[in-house]
Order: structure tokens, then C-alpha cells, then sequence
């Protein structure tokens, strides 16, 4: 009889300690979702004061810390005296790589930056730091659009042309992401944007 007793507890013991695993596996879960929506909810679309959408993830160019739990048993820095200077940790800027071609005359393009590039039919592209010159379209205005890297994403904005900025047909009145495969259209030229490379860590 006691034989049974124990067994009948032993059972019972077993299926606690499964239940209760399952259940944290659960919550984690849930917490796991609940950090991941609230990271990547926002609707598409809204814009932050600089008038390019939201975007929570975090952006290495502008901020310095490490928001990460620290783990156990990880050792933390030595104490400094508090008149010594912080010692500041320098980033290293990731470059960016932009292919694009002319879809009417297969004119390649591609540029390395780290900010910007301009593109326009004047010659002077000093404000840049790179400049794609189309001086033979005569409806492309001297200034007439711009990458920006922002965040962690590349966007076309519009510089007040005269004939305005197309991303894949579409007139933009606002600064828009860009992606491989996409054709910009600046006058009567399209230009398709064949590879986006981001420097790696």
C-alpha cells in the first residue's frame, strides 16, 4: 500500500514540475511578443519631428550605451574617481553601398557614403557627400533629390524640384524608404536601384 502512496505522490510531483516549466516557457513567450510588438508595432507611416517615419529600433549614429541585462556573474567595470573624464568609446561609422542603373542607357552608378547622396543636373554637388550629376536631362532640377541615411534605412526625399521625385511611379511628397529594386524617377530619367550593402560590423 505504501508502495502506491509514494508512486501516486512521485506522479503528482512530476506533473508539477512540467506544468510549472510549461508555464514560464508560456510567460516568457509572451513577454518575448509583447517586447517585439511594442519594437516593431508602430504603423508604417508615422513621422518622427525630422519628418521621416518612427522607427524605435536603436540607432547606433546617436546614441552611446548598452541598455543590455547584464548577465550573471559578468564582471563590471572598476569604480572611477569622479574628476576623472568618462573615458568616451569611439564608434566606428558603418559605410553604406548604393548600385543603381539607368534603365533607358544601362548606365551604372554606385557610390560608397556614410550620409548622403545627391542627385541633381548641376555640377557642384559640394553640399553632399556624394553627387550623381545628370546634366544632359533638362527637367531634372539642379538640386533635385537626395538619399539620406536615417536611423538604420535608407530614405529619398525630395529638394523642392521643379518636376518632382518619383519612387516606382509615385510622385513623394515626404522623405520615403528605398530598397533593392526600386526605380527612382528624377525628369525623363529612371534610375533602378540594383544593390543596397551596408558595412558590417
Amino acid at each position: 500500500m505504501l508502495y502506491w502512496i509514494v508512486l501516486i505522490l512521485l506522479i503528482l510531483g512530476i506533473i508539477a514540475v512540467l506544468g510549472g516549466t510549461f508555464a514560464t516557457i508560456k510567460k516568457n513567450k509572451a513577454e518575448d511578443a509583447r517586447l517585439l510588438r511594442r519594437r516593431k508595432g508602430r504603423r508604417r507611416g508615422e513621422e518622427d519631428d525630422d519628418g521621416y517615419p518612427e522607427d524605435d529600433d536603436y540607432d547606433e549614429d546617436d546614441n552611446d550605451y548598452d541598455d543590455r541585462p547584464r548577465r550573471r556573474g559578468s564582471r563590471r567595470a572598476p569604480e572611477r574617481d569622479m574628476d576623472e573624464p568618462a573615458p568616451r568609446r569611439q564608434k566606428r561609422r558603418r559605410q553604406w553601398k548604393i548600385i543603381m542603373e539607368d534603365i533607358d542607357s544601362w548606365q551604372k552608378y554606385s557610390f560608397i557614403f556614410y550620409e548622403t547622396v545627391g542627385i541633381g543636373r548641376g555640377k557642384d554637388g559640394s553640399m553632399f557627400e556624394k553627387y550623381l550629376s545628370l546634366p544632359n536631362d533638362v527637367r531634372v532640377s539642379k538640386v533635385h533629390c537626395v538619399i539620406i541615411h536615417h536611423g538604420d534605412k535608407l530614405y529619398l526625399k525630395d529638394e523642392d524640384s521643379r518636376n518632382g521625385t518619383f519612387l516606382n511611379g509615385k510622385r513623394i511628397d515626404r522623405p520615403i524608404v528605398i530598397q533593392k529594386d526600386d526605380v527612382i524617377g528624377v525628369g525623363e530619367t529612371r534610375l533602378e536601384i540594383q544593390r543596397i550593402l551596408r558595412e558590417s560590423e
